[in-house]
């Protein structure tokens, strides 16, 4: 097998400036704890490509740090796949397409993560939502955040989230499309006029997310919940053994 560095290194799906990947690091005193960040993670459906060892398709960085990506939309895999059957045949043939939870990716990474051996996980958004995101925040004027696009809506008058009761808890729901949470502002808008006007939309990066959880821990960061993609929603609707537990 040739040497994964040789191959991965001239695919065009690699080249997020590392300021842009997660970083899996030690977690700092104040950080949320690991297990309520990979409990969050939990219920996210990620794809990898693995060898038959069981090991992720990645690549070094000069500095011996490692670099997996973290695919959200199976179509993202496979046009990665097949990229890699085109480059170097016999290595993509070693490689399958399987799905994950992401917060077992997660936990795996920092299991073997360490100062002296860094991993990074390379978020690949979906590249339709990634392209309506980049036209939304340049059309209000920002730059986009980089990687995994996120949504929230804001109260424009006091920058707090808007949130929505589940179990009896107000929780903020973090949308991975902006089709879903257009309807649901929209719903939330001819209920209560009075929001209408004042209510915006923040978009963030799944991997400044996850910093965040590293980070910190406050009442804000433990209320979020992801609201499943389209694609997320078919897959848990369609085989309830694959949602992650």
């Amino acid at each position: 097998m040739k040497p994964i560095i040789r191959w991965s290194l001239t695919l065009g799906i690699l080249i997020n400036p590392v300021s842009n990947l997660g970083l899996i690091q030690p977690t700092p005193v104040v950080a949320l704890p690991q297990s309520a960040i990979v409990d969050f993670l939990a219920g996210v459906p990620v794809y990898s490509l693995i060898n038959q060892q069981g090991s992720p398709v990645d690549r070094q960085l000069d500095d011996g740090s490692v670099v997996t990506p973290v695919f959200m939309s199976r179509r993202e895999a496979e046009a990665f796949a097949t990229e890699l059957r085109r480059i170097d045949p016999e290595t993509a043939n070693s490689y399958s397409i399987q799905m994950f939870p992401l917060g077992r990716i997660y936990e795996v990474a920092r299991q073997n993560s360490s100062n002296s051996n860094r991993l990074f996980l390379d978020y690949i958004p979906n590249t339709k939502e990634l392209e309506i995101a980049r036209q939304f925040v340049t059309e209000n004027g920002q730059k986009y955040p980089g990687d995994v696009p996120l949504y929230m809506a804001k109260i424009a008058s006091d920058q707090s989230y808007l949130t929505i009761k589940q179990d009896d808890q107000d929780i903020v729901p973090v949308f991975f499309e902006k089709a879903p949470i257009d309807q649901w502002i929209n719903t939330v808008s001819q209920a209560q006029p009075e929001l209408a006007q004042g209510i915006t939309i923040s978009v963030i990066s799944l991997s400044s997310l996850i910093a965040n959880l590293e980070k910190h821990d406050n009442p804000l960061l433990r209320s979020l919940r992801f609201w499943p993609s389209e694609e997320m929603m078919k897959i848990i609707r369609s085989n309830p053994q694959n949602q992650p537990q």
